[in-house]
């Protein structure tokens, strides 16, 4: 990923930025690291440019991202509602479906599109969309330094930063290539700190997570001789052990640390009659099409989608799309 390939892009982005008093900064439902980081970072940038900022994300989130510079951007959906704004930053949403259709196509307004999944729409009137960045943070981060490199303060670093080590797992994903690696040293020389992030969004957990980890983990089932597996997340699950459904970031995670295993899915109860699903994905198998066929998206081995029916149907649609995939 070189700037040089955005260059026009990142100039017409930042004539945007420039022109409008006002952006709506809009992310994934149920944002990660990655979407926070991002609306935050760029966020802040708008912000320093004296303009009116607001960034939502729909779902919910981690209260661990209230700790994160920039965070007094987030609003609730309320102040969401009526908010006069005249651009829209989207990010890490591959469809505007994803942000529960807040963002629509580039028509009656201005829509800048960061991404980097291969199943984004090109929504935007302006899309800065790269499948091959760990994150969507590296493309945030390219752009500022590209056209305004002197906005990169440490807080915007720790921003960008957050979403490189979220999306890389800790650097531990096969994503982590020498462009993620490389962005990440260079938001530490600009004072993201690497240790408390990691410390704070990986390591550290609270009694009750884990404690519904370990039902989690209880739910666990091989299928297909071991090659593919299964978990999932009730909401009796929840109210048993005090805990809400953002607490299960990074659960689908303990899947695949299976040995052997190629295929995982992760079912999470997150009301009645829905049931949204986390897959990831080994070896060559493209678990982002299998979402699609849901109206879901993501990469080639890390998906998403919702379904809309009981544990037992959701299972039983993954698992059959998880035999033709293994066959």
């Amino acid at each position: 990923m070189s700037a040089e390939r955005y260059e026009r892009e990142f100039r017409q982005v930042l004539e945007l930025f420039e022109r409008h008093g006002s952006a709506l900064v809009i992310g994934h439902v149920d944002p990660d690291g990655d979407c926070i980081g991002s609306m935050l970072a760029i966020g802040m940038m708008l912000e320093a440019m004296g303009k009116t900022v607001r960034c939502f994300a729909p779902g919910d989130r981690s209260e661990l991202f209230d700790r994160m510079p920039g965070a007094h951007l987030l609003v609730p959906i309320e102040q969401v509602r009526g908010f006069d704004h005249d651009l829209v930053v989207a990010v890490d949403s591959p469809t505007t479906g994803r942000t529960e259709n807040l963002v629509r196509p580039c028509a009656d307004e201005d829509v800048v599109n960061f991404d980097h999944h291969p199943t984004n729409e090109q929504y935007g009137c302006v899309n800065i969309v790269d499948e091959t960045a760990a994150a969507t943070t590296m493309l945030v981060y390219r752009f500022m330094k590209t056209v305004a490199p002197e906005r990169i303060t440490a807080e915007i670093a720790d921003c960008l930063y957050l979403g490189v080590l979220m999306d890389t797992g800790g650097f531990r994903f096969q994503n982590t290539d020498a462009e993620a690696l490389r962005t990440a040293g260079e938001l530490v020389g600009l004072g993201a700190h690497a240790y408390e992030l990691a410390h704070d969004f990986i390591y550290m957990k609270r009694f009750r997570t884990l404690k519904l980890l370990g039902t989690v983990l209880d739910s666990l089932e091989l299928h297909f001789d071991g090659r593919a597996a299964t978990m999932q997340i009730t909401r009796a699950m929840l109210e048993r052990t005090g805990t809400e459904m953002k607490d299960t970031e990074g659960f689908v995670d303990y899947g695949a640390a299976l040995d052997d295993v190629e295929l995982i899915a992760l079912f999470r109860e997150t009301a009645p009659g829905e049931i949204r699903v986390s897959l990831r994905s080994r070896n060559d198998h493209d678990v982002s099409r299998l979402a699609e066929r849901f109206g879901g998206g993501g990469h080639v081995r890390a998906a998403g989608l919702t379904i809309e029916g009981d544990l037992e149907t959701a299972r039983r649609l993954v698992l059959d799309g998880f035999a033709e995939m293994i066959r």
